[in-house]
């Protein structure tokens, strides 16, 4: 008997010629779903395909295996069911060939088909951790020592910035994390440079109008709403039938004082506002009738809302605005000194590698993109002859864990995709909730920009949700979407865990005892505490 796909799976299973973005929740059957879309491709009635021209990119290399081993399982059985299939016994040995690989692999792919275009020596050899880790501070003190040597007053100026102590420990760091940041970009040296223009900071208007302070704005807005929701829900105790009805007046008081904050339109206007803001005391009223519990709950409530303004005063409005510009501009040499060594860094760094003729893993994707786009004298970028060429073999480009993708994978892959010729042909599945990468320069941002803009009816951008988790009981569901509706928000985290975001029951399980039938436990750690608290 068959497998029993649901109406969602199917989908997935089915949709053809989109891009199409698949939210797959925890135990949804991701991968069998994945596998049996790739054997549906392979045996289409009319129009199948071969299994090399699929591109599939998994996060791991264990990952890229086991789809591998998987996808070959399931064209074994295809072919024991149909053993004169030609077609079918054509695909089994392709799938040695095929693209099932990390990022990694296939950027090594395309360095070695193209490797002539960007003057590479071809037996070049990728090198270890331990190797690397010695040439990166070999270059990074060899580049500040010329630095030391020239001792400019601008170089001065930084070491005075960012040395710890009586030492200069640390700015190797410095450098090297600044370079690992800007190498997550397509175009490493633009972003630098990019980064450079964000201090040239003149006027409070310039420092308004900068990328970094309109972050801080929008930072400084979703704690005032929060804050504002806190007071609300104050408010909302206080109107219970047995709530602390005295307190009304002054919490009223406190919602207009912080909607006041919010309504502010600028920086600028919010520090002339803060310092208005104030706390009356609440009333010491005696009352029988008022709940003891919820007064108490709203006086801490108010202490967190109160707290939460104070934190929000220290973080952002320690100074005044002069003093703010005047540090900002105080920041600009030892900023600008401290890009130029990173590029001193990255230009030295590269050379030594070339001298060795090793490669990083940073290298294989930055010279696959290299391949794969052309830039004109005016910097204008467009698909090369590399990237039209495998455009047109692969039908269709299937991305794993899409929600890990960084900024310089994604223009990787769109470089070899039909859009670069105006047709639809990406497949990313992922699960937003799972994305732990950030350190690595994951861009879960990409996968949530997609699920917002794409959607839910058919069109050449199409999102399916797989909700059902097929690995779990209720119970252990009930509780995790129970646990996951409290902490998990927007506005914190990118996800809104709502209905759409919930799991839900897929597998049927043989009743428990509800006596006997383990109940849910949490492991609650307090990070100042030394022991587990269990609940």
């Amino acid at each position: 008997m068959g497998v029993k796909w649901t109406d969602e799976q199917q989908k997935v299973i089915n949709l053809r010629n989109k891009n199409i973005l698949v939210s797959a929740a925890a135990g949804s059957g991701k991968t069998a779903v994945l596998v049996e879309r790739i054997i549906s491709m392979v045996m289409d009635e009319k129009k199948p395909i071969d299994i090399d021209r699929l591109l599939i990119v998994t996060f791991t290399k264990a990952a890229a295996g086991e789809m591998r081993e998987r996808i070959g399982a399931a064209l074994e059985k295809k072919l024991e069911e149909h053993p004169e299939n030609e077609h079918l016994q054509k695909q089994t040995t392709l799938l040695h060939h095929a693209q099932i690989s990390t990022i990694d692999g296939f950027c090594s792919y395309v360095i070695q088909n193209y490797f002539h275009k960007i003057d590479l020596d071809p037996g070049y050899h990728m090198a270890d951790e331990g190797e690397l880790q010695l040439l990166k501070s070999d270059v990074a003190e060899a580049v500040l020592e010329a630095y030391f040597d020239e001792n400019s007053k601008e170089f001065q100026a930084f070491v005075e910035t960012y040395a710890t102590g009586k030492t200069d420990e640390g700015l190797e760091d410095l450098i090297w994390k600044l370079y690992e940041f800007a190498s997550s970009s397509p175009w490493p040296k633009k972003w630098l440079e990019e980064a450079r223009k964000n201090y040239l900071i003149e006027s409070w208007e310039d420092m308004e109008q900068s990328p970094w302070m309109q972050f801080l704005w929008s930072d400084l807005q979703e704690l005032l709403h929060e804050i504002l929701d806190m007071v609300r829900e104050n408010l909302r105790l206080a109107q219970e039938p047995s709530g602390p009805y005295m307190y009304i007046p002054v919490l009223e008081e406190d919602l207009a004082g912080i909607q006041y904050l919010a309504d502010a339109k600028s920086f600028a206007e919010m520090c002339e506002r803060v310092p208005v803001v104030s706390f009356n005391r609440l009333s010491t009223k005696k009352d029988p009738t008022v709940d003891g519990e919820l007064r108490e709950q709203v006086k801490n409530h108010r202490n967190e809302v109160k707290d939460a303004v104070k934190d929000l005063q220290k973080l952002y409005f320690f100074t005044s605005q002069e003093q703010m510009l005047s540090a900002m501009k105080g920041c600009t040499t030892p900023v600008n000194m401290l890009i130029d060594l990173t590029l001193a860094f990255e230009a030295e760094f590269t050379k030594r590698k070339r001298e060795k003729n090793l490669l990083d893993f940073s290298d294989l994707e930055h010279l696959a993109l290299e391949i794969l786009v052309d830039v004109d004298e005016d910097g204008h970028m467009s698909p090369s002859h590399a990237a039209r060429e495998l455009s047109e073999h692969f039908d269709e480009i299937m991305i794993d864990e899409y929600q890990d993708s960084n900024l310089v994978q994604e223009y990787l892959l769109s470089q070899v995709s039909a859009g670069i010729r105006g047709e639809y042909n990406i497949f990313m599945v992922g699960d937003v909730k799972q994305s732990v990468y950030r350190f690595r320069q994951a861009r879960p941002e990409l996968f949530m920009e997609k699920l917002d803009s794409y959607t839910m009816e058919d069109s050449q951008t199409q999102r399916v949700d797989l909700h059902k988790n097929f690995r779990s009981r209720k119970e252990v569901l009930t509780s995790v979407n129970y646990f996951f509706q409290q902490i998990m928000r927007r506005e914190l985290g990118g996800v809104e865990y709502d209905k759409d975001a919930a799991l839900y029951v897929g597998a049927e399980y043989a009743p428990g005892n509800d006596e006997t039938f383990p109940k849910t436990e949490i492991l609650a750690v307090q990070m100042d505490a030394d022991e587990l608290i269990e609940e």
